[in-house]
């Protein structure tokens, strides 16, 4: 019998309850405890469902739920993306990516129930109106997000590490015999970091950094690489 529905969650108790309740309605359905990114796509390749019910939060270690909606659809079946997060970007970014809908987890049953069987039939899982909706904010929110790093881009690898070195509280001087490089090249770096994020002291550039999110997204792209 093919598969109709493959349940990734490890939520049991939901999880299960949809398992029964789509089978009772003769839609066969299995859970999916995910362990890996890796096994969750191995499972969709190897059973071939219909429609993959898809748990945003799959723990730490596991990564988001959102990374995985575009290569599972490149496998073939739809994706409804269940959830328990009110974060209406992060629902924009599923559908981006191709999911078919975006239901919440806290909905009573029957209306999941309802969403999850759209979806098996291959019709819309939301409304249109909250799906362009969600999508236009996702728009305006990358817009915004451009505009506050557009100083940033402007900066050489040179003066973006220097900045960083700013803002974990290290002396030009400091900077300088890391780097390897003559005091006056690191102040002459400090001047163009000053120049073109349009303030007067390193204090400002550490606190634009700080407060445009700057200084985050850095630390976070290091920390995926190491």
């Amino acid at each position: 019998m093919t598969l109709c529905a493959l349940i990734v969650d490890d939520h049991g108790v939901l999880a299960d309850g949809l398992a029964m309740a789509l089978e009772a309605e003769g839609l066969p359905a299995r859970v999916h405890v995910p362990l890996s990114p890796e096994s969750i796509l191995q499972a969709v390749a190897d059973e071939h469902p219909h429609l993959v019910l898809l748990d945003l939060d799959l723990g730490l270690e596991r990564g988001s739920g959102v990374d995985l909606v575009e290569p599972l659809r490149a496998l073939g079946p739809r994706v409804l993306v269940l959830t328990g997060s009110t974060d209406r970007l992060v629902h924009a970014r599923c559908l981006e990516a191709g999911a078919v809908g975006v239901a919440s987890k806290g909905a009573p049953f029957d209306h999941l129930l309802d969403a999850i069987r759209r979806a098996a039939r291959g019709e819309p899982a939301m409304g249109r109106r909250r799906r362009e909706e969600l999508l236009e904010e996702l728009r305006r929110a990358r817009s915004a997000h451009s505009e506050r790093m557009a100083p940033f881009e402007r900066l050489t690898p040179k003066e973006a590490s220097v900045l960083l070195a700013l803002a974990e509280g290290r002396s030009a001087e400091a900077i300088a015999r890391a780097s390897y490089v003559s005091l006056p090249t690191v102040r002459t770096q400090i001047r163009g970091i000053l120049v073109k994020l349009g303030v007067g002291s390193q204090l400002a550039a550490v606190g634009m950094a700080i407060e445009r999110g700057w200084l985050d997204e850095v630390r976070s792209r290091q920390a995926r690489t190491t």
